[in-house]
C-alpha cells in the first residue's frame, strides 16, 4: 500500500470515531443550563423551611393536635423544629405570628455557633439519659386568633438578635398515634373492618 494510500485507509478510519466522539459532547452538553426535572426539588420533609444569612431553620411543625384533630379558635400550639447556625453566635429572641395573639419561648435560646437548637414540642427539662448538651428551646404560639386545622400552613416569624427575621410558613405536623389495624374492634367501628 502507498503512503498516500495509507494516509486515506487511516482518515477513512478516523471518521467514524470523531464523529461518535462529536455526538457523545453534543450530547452531554444538551441539558447544561437548562432546567431539569431536578433542578427544583427539595428535600422530603413535612415542615416548612426557611434561612437567613447562616441561620436555617428546618422541618418546622405545629404538633398534631390531640384532641378533636385541629387547634381550636383561642387555643395554643406547641412547634417542632431544628435551628442550626453557621454563623457568629446568636440567640433567638422572639417569635410571632399574625394568627396567634402571642408566642412563649422557653429552656434555651442562646444559639453559638455551629450548634443547633432542638424544639421537640415537648417540656425543655432534661429527661433522664440525656444530656446538658441536648439544646432544647420551647416554642408555644398561644392564642390562635380562627381555627387551625391540618393542611393550613400559618406564617410564623422567628427573630434572633443579631441576624434579624425570617418567616416560614408552618404546617400541622403528621399524626403519629397508632392506627387501627384491619378487621380490628376499632376498625370496625370507623367502617375498616369486613
Amino acid at each position: 500500500m502507498s503512503r498516500p494510500q495509507h494516509l486515506k485507509a487511516v482518515r477513512l478510519r478516523l471518521i467514524p470515531a470523531v464523529i461518535g466522539l462529536g455526538a457523545v459532547v453534543a450530547l452531554a452538553g444538551c441539558s447544561a443550563g437548562q432546567v431539569t426535572e431536578t433542578d427544583t426539588q427539595v428535600a422530603a420533609v413535612n415542615g416548612g423551611s426557611g434561612d437567613l444569612k447562616q441561620i436555617s431553620i428546618r422541618d418546622a411543625t405545629f404538633t398534631f393536635p390531640t384532641t378533636d384533630a385541629r387547634y381550636p379558635a383561642g387555643s395554643s400550639a406547641p412547634v417542632q423544629l431544628v435551628i442550626a447556625n453557621e454563623g457568629p453566635n446568636d440567640k433567638l429572641v422572639q417569635v410571632t405570628s399574625p394568627y396567634a395573639a402571642s408566642a412563649t419561648l422557653g429552656g434555651i435560646t442562646d444559639l453559638p455557633s455551629r450548634t443547633a437548637l432542638h424544639a421537640t414540642g415537648e417540656s425543655a427539662q432534661v429527661q433522664q439519659g440525656e444530656t446538658t448538651a441536648d439544646r432544647v428551646v420551647q416554642i408555644t404560639l398561644n392564642g390562635f386568633k380562627q381555627d387551625i386545622t391540618p393542611g393550613v400552613t400559618i406564617p410564623v416569624t422567628f427573630v434572633f438578635e443579631k441576624a434579624g427575621s425570617v418567616t416560614v410558613q408552618v404546617p400541622v405536623g403528621a399524626d403519629h398515634s397508632p392506627r387501627p389495624e384491619h378487621g380490628s374492634p376499632a376498625g370496625a367501628e370507623q367502617g375498616g373492618g369486613h
